[in-house]
């Protein structure tokens, strides 16, 4: 059997185009494509964050001016425009993983300096009501209410500790105190809200994976079904496209297995079927593909193989499930015939199908029980 070296992609961090791809495809992963709209939308959270924070910075830069507060107007106009050419940044280097990490290193500074300068007239601490929904948005519920937790407690060292070095605003204790409370409370609800979130997404994803497993197996043999089968030849086309390689799809039919059902029943059938399919699997590759095509019709797909190679598969296959006959009590002849075609870099889908499909009649028409190859 011919077997070519076979090329795996190496594991890339999921950027922009990556990404995209994923959730274009109709084919890809269903987890995959979930997990890159996750991904979609923490980036888009860190874009809304930066936004949000830049319209606060600004508007507290402009009534400093106002308050004749020059010092204090420079610096947040300055944020100001480092948050803007953060924004600016992400849009233009593309969305990354590592975008939200950024974003929230950039807004913890900012809450720090507001939360120890007072802001303006001592409003710093109200920015953090922004940080709650964000982080937990940036990171999800459990590291962002992790995030939180930290942040919390370094703002109550500052607020609580007598005369914490930095602290230039003036905060009563009462509002010191109510700050903590609702910053507390408000973390652990949107922490509440985002798990229910977070529970129902993964329900959602179990859900979507075990729809579509339902819809590429079948149900009897547990192979893969035939539209699954046409899913794999189409990417193997594709890749083999890429790659100029080649691969073979044998195509296999029990033979005369109507009569069998009509003398043993359908139930011994449906066995039969079953023990067939175990066979065909138990002697292949891990990277083959064995579908159920049909009825009595079985077909397996052979990556970075040959015809020769196909051929040599075949027959062994063949003896197998014929040698399944001798394992039922029933006087039962189990036999299957094969029809091999190899595709390559220039193969048409239907063309291979009908090629494999008509070498398995003939070798129906030649008496059973055996491979065609050419």
């Amino acid at each position: 059997m011919e077997v070519a070296e076979q090329s795996t992609g190496d594991t890339m961090e999921i950027t922009a185009a990556p990404t995209n791809e994923l959730l274009h495809n109709d084919s890809a992963d269903p987890i995959a494509q979930a997990r890159a709209l996750e991904l979609r939308r923490r980036i888009q959270a860190s874009g809304y964050m930066l936004i949000f924070a830049l319209a606060i910075t600004g508007a507290m830069g402009v009534i400093a001016l106002m308050s004749a507060d020059v010092v204090l107007s420079a610096t947040l106009f300055a944020v100001a425009g480092i948050i803007l050419l953060s924004y600016v940044g992400v849009n233009v280097a593309g969305p990354s993983r590592k975008t939200p990490m950024l974003v929230g290193a950039l807004l913890l500074v900012l809450f720090f300096y507001l939360l120890l300068s007072g802001g303006v007239n001592n409003t710093g601490l109200m920015w953090a009501v922004m940080l709650v929904p964000g982080f937990i948005n940036l990171y999800g519920y459990k590291w962002g209410t992790i995030t939180l937790g930290g942040v919390g407690g370094a703002t109550a060292l500052i607020l609580f500790y007598p005369d914490f070095p930095g602290l230039l605003a003036e905060y009563d204790t009462a509002h010191r105190a109510r700050f903590i409370a609702v910053f507390g409370a408000l973390t652990a609800l949107t922490a509440i809200l985002d798990s229910s979130r977070h529970q129902t997404q993964q329900m959602l994803h179990k859900l979507t994976a075990e729809l579509e497993n339902h819809a590429s197996t079948d149900a009897l043999t547990g192979l893969a079904n035939r539209r699954e089968a046409y899913r794999a030849i189409d990417e193997m086309e594709r890749r083999n496209r890429e790659l100029a390689g080649r691969y073979t799809v044998l195509i296999g039919d029990l033979d005369s297995f109507k009569a069998i059902n009509d003398t043993y029943g359908h139930c011994f059938g449906d066995r039969i079927l079953q023990d067939v399919a175990q066979t065909l699997q138990d002697n292949t590759r891990a990277d083959d593909m064995v579908a159920r095509w049909g009825g009595e019709e079985f077909l397996i797909l052979l990556p970075n193989t040959d015809v020769q190679g196909g051929g040599i598969l075949a027959e062994k296959l063949r003896h197998k499930v014929e040698a399944l006959s001798g394992q039922y009590e029933e006087d039962v002849k189990i036999s299957i015939s094969f029809g091999v075609a190899e595709g390559g870099s220039n193969a048409k889908q239907s063309q291979l199908l009908a090629e494999a499909d008509s070498r398995l009649y003939r070798a129906k028409d030649s008496g059973r029980n055996q491979v065609i190859t050419a």
